[in-house]
C-alpha cells in the first residue's frame, strides 16, 4: 500500500515537472552543420533557434530570430530569411513550412508528420547531459538521435519531435546533415506566431511548380523589369548581360544544391 502511494506521488510528481517545463517558454540554441551539395565534402553552419511555448515551437536561423527581435521592439524592418524554418502546432496537430524565394515567402501546412522513434537501451554523455539513443527512418533518411531526460521537453529542431526528453545531438546516418544542442533558457518574450513579412499560403503541389517555373527562367522579373538590377564590369560601366548565359548557370547551381533536410521532397528539376 505504501508502495503504491509512493509511486502514485512520484508519478504525479513527474506528470507536475513535465506540465510545468511545457507551460514556460524556452529558446533552444541549436548549430547545424549541413552540405548544400550531397556530393561535396564542404559543410556549412548556421546558428539555429528553437522557440518553444505552450504547445508550439518555431525553429528558424539565429540570424532572423535577432532581425524579428528588432523590429518588434524597434518598429525597424529587417529581413534575413527565413531558411530552414518549421512551426510546429502539436495542439492543432499541423505543421508549417516556409520557403523563401526571391522577393517572397511562402508557406504551405500539412499534418504533423508521424515519427516513429525506435528507443535504444545505449546512452552516453554530452556535455553536461546524459544522452539516450534514438533512430528514426523519416523522408528518405535515416536519423540518429540522442535525447535528455534531464530536459523533460518532448522536442528537438526542424520537424523532429516526440523523443522523451530534449534532442540534444541529430544527424542522419550519410552525414549530410548534423544539429548540435548548444544551449536553453527561459525566453518569456517568446512570439512564436510574429513574421517580418506576410507568407503566401501554398500547397505542396503550388510550390513545387513555383520552383519548377524559378528553374526554368529563373531571371524573368529581372528581364520584365519587376525587379531592378544594375550589371556593372569591374570597371564600374553599365551593361546588359547575357540572360541565356546566366540562366544555364543558375540552373546548374539550382541541381548542384538540391539537398533538403526532407529528402522525399526534394524537386525533380530536369
Amino acid at each position: 500500500m505504501e508502495y503504491n502511494k509512493l509511486y502514485k506521488s512520484g508519478l504525479f510528481f513527474i506528470i507536475f515537472i513535465y506540465g510545468l517545463c511545457y507551460g514556460q517558454n524556452y529558446r533552444v540554441n541549436y548549430q547545424m552543420s549541413y552540405k548544400r551539395d550531397s556530393l561535396s565534402k564542404e559543410f556549412t553552419k548556421k546558428n539555429m533557434v528553437l522557440l518553444i511555448k505552450n504547445n508550439k515551437s518555431k525553429f528558424y536561423t539565429q540570424d532572423q530570430f535577432i532581425s524579428d527581435s528588432i523590429t518588434l521592439t524597434s518598429k525597424k524592418t529587417g529581413r534575413y530569411g527565413y531558411d530552414f524554418m518549421v512551426i510546429k502546432d502539436h495542439q492543432g496537430g499541423k505543421i508549417y513550412r516556409f520557403t523563401n524565394l526571391l522577393r517572397d515567402l511562402y508557406k504551405s501546412s500539412d499534418k504533423m508528420p508521424v515519427l516513429n522513434w525506435k528507443i535504444s537501451k545505449e546512452t552516453k554523455k554530452i556535455g553536461d547531459y546524459m544522452c539516450q539513443k534514438a533512430t528514426l527512418n523519416y523522408s528518405n533518411r535515416i536519423w540518429e538521435a540522442w535525447f535528455t531526460t534531464d530536459i523533460p521537453l518532448q522536442e528537438g529542431p526542424y520537424v523532429f519531435s516526440g523523443t522523451p526528453g530534449l534532442i540534444i545531438n541529430l544527424k542522419d546516418t550519410k552525414d549530410n546533415y548534423e544539429f548540435s544542442f548548444t544551449g536553453i533558457k527561459k525566453d518569456d518574450t517568446t512570439d512564436i506566431e510574429y513574421l517580418s513579412m506576410k507568407p503566401l499560403d501554398v500547397s505542396r503541389i503550388q510550390l513545387n511548380k513555383i520552383l519548377l517555373d524559378n528553374y526554368n527562367d529563373p531571371y524573368r522579373e529581372m528581364k520584365s523589369g519587376k525587379i531592378k538590377a544594375r550589371w556593372q564590369d569591374e570597371d564600374g560601366k553599365e551593361f546588359t548581360p547575357n540572360y541565356n548565359e546566366l540562366t544555364k548557370a543558375e540552373q546548374k547551381n539550382i541541381k548542384k544544391y538540391n539537398n533538403p533536410i526532407e529528402l522525399s521532397e526534394a524537386v525533380k528539376y530536369p
